[in-house]
């Protein structure tokens, strides 16, 4: 245990130290918008890239790790929508957000870096088939719902653009396209150009830390207890113990560093920018409460998850 605390506490230190950083005011919030885009549009696609290249493109895609991934994420979905409609008898998009509050995992800002800790050499092709599901099946999955209303569907057509825009925008599924083209095309990078990745991509996973704890210094809780429990167990403790329990027993051929990989991603606390979808929907407050508890909280579950994959 006392190893797994000692892969997990650096990263909640430096989720910390955003924190402090932001309530001090080193770090103005006004200046969180773009050292968020200099990650997600510079150095974590820069990464990405950098990392595909070099890789054998027929071992990127693993559909054992693609079905486990996914199966997580929407049973805990479900999970939540359902309670929240029956017990709560929350609206459908209400109950779809709350949905999207245990099924999506921070992936890039607290998976990636967790794994840089844990692996020698991590797995980056699992981060690109997390990025899969997550884009392909479980944002859409929970849009669906959270732009439906009790009286009324979801527009398909509306959601299928929404969609289609978010993929075709996203810079981490340009990087994902580009390098397997270029690894594919067999182009050798020049050592200058290769050099210069390797520096600029080595700060998106600190970076990316410490934005999460500045987001979370003026966060304030007034979510209800129940409302809290329900979406931290199921984002932190459900979804990857769904994953763990398939690797273990429906999946046991699979490679054996995508396997502990799969549970480490999946036991990532929500996505960062839970509150940002709120606010489309009235809820930023609720959401910022909900993140900043599931994100605490994290730091016992992965801990929890990573001693657990010794079974593994």
């Amino acid at each position: 245990m006392l190893t797994m605390i000692g892969i997990t506490a650096p990263i909640f230190l430096l989720i910390l130290v955003g924190y402090v950083a932001a309530r001090g005011g080193i770090i103005p919030r006004e200046s969180l918008p773009g050292m968020s885009s200099f990650v997600l549009y510079l150095a974590l696609p820069v990464l990405i890239f950098h990392k595909l290249t070099q890789m054998d493109m027929g071992q990127m895609v693993d559909s054992d790790y693609l079905i486990i991934y996914a199966a997580g994420g929407v049973l805990s979905f479900f999970t939540v929508f359902f309670i929240s409609r029956v017990i709560s008898k929350d609206s459908i998009s209400y109950a779809g957000l709350k949905g999207m509050g245990g099924a999506m995992p921070n992936s890039v800002f607290i998976g990636f870096p967790v794994a840089l800790q844990y692996f020698d050499s991590p797995p980056t092709e699992a981060l690109v088939m997390c990025l899969i599901v997550e884009n392909i099946v479980l944002f859409p999955l929970a849009l669906a719902f959270m732009e439906s209303r009790d009286d009324q569907g979801a527009d398909l057509k509306k959601l299928i653009t929404s969609v289609a825009q978010r993929l075709i925008k996203n810079p981490v599924i340009i990087a994902v396209i580009s390098g397997v083209a270029v690894s594919l095309a067999g182009v050798q990078l020049p050592q200058f150009i290769d050099s210069a990745m390797q520096i600029l991509s080595g700060s998106a996973a600190p970076m990316a830390l410490i934005i999460i704890g500045a987001s979370l210094a003026g966060a304030k809780v007034t979510a209800g207890i129940k409302e809290i429990s329900l979406i931290s167990f199921c984002k932190l403790l459900l979804q990857p113990f769904i994953a763990l329990l398939l690797v273990i027993f429906v999946m046991p051929d699979m490679d054996d560093t995508l396997k502990k990989a799969v549970v480490i991603f999946s036991a990532s606390p929500m996505l960062s920018v839970y509150p940002i979808f709120g606010s489309k929907y009235g809820h930023q407050v609720f959401c910022s409460g909900v993140l900043l508890i599931t994100t605490t909280l994290a730091f016992f579950s992965v801990t929890l998850m990573l001693s657990l994959l010794a079974w593994v």
